[in-house]
Order: C-alpha cells, then structure tokens, then sequence
C-alpha cells in the first residue's frame, strides 16, 4: 500500500523550499496577444501587391490571349513633391515580348493591366507608350541572361484602385541576406495570376508558399536560354505566374508573419521529362503536367538595376 510522507517532514520540505520555487527563478509564461482586428491579415496585405497581364498577341496570323503577372514599384520623388512618386511595372521580358517556345518575340497587339479597385469590379487599363500613346515602352536589362521588363505606368486617380506598391526599402539584395537572416531553408511566398480561377468580377491572385532551396555561388542556365544569376525555390509555380513578386521570411522569425522582404522574381520552373531529365519552361506556355516544384527567380538585385538604369 502507498503511503504519504509524514506531516512533519512534509512541512519540513515545504519551509526549506524544496517543494516550493523561487519564483524569479521561474521560467516566463508564454503569452498571447490578440492582434487588433482591424489590421489586414498578412496574407491579404502580399495578394494586393501582383496584379494580372492580358496580351493579346499574334500567333500564326491570328490574335491569342496570354496571361501573365506583374507588380508595382514604387521610386519616391524629392520631397517637395510630397505624396507623388515615379510607377514602373515590373514582369518578365518573356511576358512582355510573348515569347514562343524558341524564345522568340511575337507581335503584341495589345497590353492590359486587369486590377482591382476598392469597389466593384476589376478594372483594365490598356498599357500604353510613356506619352500615352502607342504601345508600352518596355525596358530590358543590358545583360540578355535576365528575363526582365520594366515600364512606366499611371494609374487614374478613380477608381480608387486596392493595390499596393512595392519600395525599394523592402527589397533584400543577395549581399544583404545575412543582414536579413535569409538563405537556404528561409520561407518564401509568390503571389500571381491563378489560371484555373483569375475570377471573373474581381481579380483572383493566388499565395503560395515554399522554401528558397538554393542560392547559386556560379551562373546557371537562365530562362533566356543564358547563363546568369537566378535564386531556385522549392515552391509549386504554373501557368501565368511568369513576373510574380517572390518574397522571404527571416528565418529567425517562425512563429509570426513578421517583415517579409521582395528577393525577386518568378521567371520560370524546371519541368521533368521521361528520362528524368529536368528542363526550364517559362509559365506563359509552360509544360504543367511535369512540373518539378521547382521555381526559377530572378534576384531583386536585377530589377533595382534595371529601373535605375532607366527614366
């Protein structure tokens, strides 16, 4: 039968404190607090900042629709020009220049930004040349191993749009990733264009989450078909995501969304082939049915360069 400890050694160890705790020896209680209700829920805040690409573009003499994505930076004016601030459209050159499968650019008849204002239905903006007229005027980067494009944009004052822009303060540079703890393993979410639903009043874009699996330390086999810079990540991309915003996390932050930082953006994907061959396709045709996990991601190191180097 199990007996108790006596009463008298029972007060004994309580008063010399060996039952008892020093309570500022205790650990500290994990605590909650309640996030303000109000505040946008993060994943909503990274949706607001991709908006979806219509081309309409020439294939075999008849016009074809393409999807795409894109995304606003933002470059802030002096400041006497308060509250204004130079708009340029990032995607990828592919995109913009509707590529065929020898990367070669087709014949744009048109270009529409489809996005959503504050209420009602999305909107289309018909891109157009930096003296609105013509077509858009696109830039491409001097290096032909980085599939980028930029172009001025303006959007109206009404409707009043839902969008966010992107500044360069939230970009993390490769040479700033230990600075941001970001690297191998560090979690990545790509928001863009859903082709199985973009929606049908509203804009749709889709969040996805991965890991950034590789940071190469020597050029690879670009989506140009180059050699150059590209990150890779371990993160399911397809059809229409070319030109999505890819941001990261700081790996020392894993229990709360905390600051997320724009590192680049989705190019293309490695597709796999019977053999087990891995081969890039580009998400504007892409080869779906074979998709790795495997996304492609051109640094923001190349965006920032490319909208410095240009009015």
């Amino acid at each position: 039968m199990r007996r108790g400890l006596p009463l008298t050694l029972l007060l004994a160890l309580i008063a010399t404190g060996l039952f008892g705790q020093d309570t500022k020896r205790q650990p500290q209680l994990l605590t909650f607090t309640a996030p303000d209700p109000s505040s946008p829920v993060p994943g909503e805040t990274l949706r607001k900042t991709s908006v979806q690409l219509e081309l309409l573009c020439k294939v075999d003499g008849l016009p074809r629709s393409f999807m795409g994505t894109g995304f606003v930076v933002a470059i802030a004016v002096p400041p006497a020009e308060q509250h204004r601030s130079f708009q340029y459209l990032v995607t990828n050159r592919h995109v913009a220049e509707c590529w065929d499968e020898a990367n070669h650019p087709r014949e744009v008849l048109s270009t529409d930004v489809r996005i959503n204002p504050q209420d009602g239905a999305a909107v289309r903006l018909p891109l157009s040349g930096v003296n609105g007229e013509g077509k858009p005027t696109w830039f491409f980067p001097n290096d032909d191993s980085v599939d980028l494009a930029v172009t001025p944009i303006r959007t109206p004052d009404k409707p009043k749009l839902d969008y966010l822009m992107i500044g360069f303060d939230t970009f993390a540079g490769r040479d700033s990733f230990r600075q941001h703890r970001i690297g191998e393993g560090s979690t990545v979410m790509v928001t863009g264009y859903f082709v199985q639903f973009p929606g049908e009043r509203r804009f749709q874009p889709i969040l996805r989450q991965g890991v950034l699996s590789m940071i190469p330390d020597e050029p690879m086999k670009t989506t140009t078909g180059k050699l150059g810079t590209v990150y890779l990540a371990d993160v399911h991309i397809f059809g229409g995501n070319s030109g999505s915003p890819v941001f990261a996390k700081p790996q020392d932050d894993m229990t709360q969304m905390g600051d997320v930082w724009l590192i680049g953006v989705v190019s293309g994907y490695y597709f796999e082939k019977a053999d087990s061959k891995m081969e890039i396709a580009v998400t504007v045709k892409g080869e779906t049915a074979a998709n790795s996990g495997v996304a492609m991601i051109v640094p923001a190191d190349e965006v920032k360069k490319l909208i410095e180097n240009n009015p």
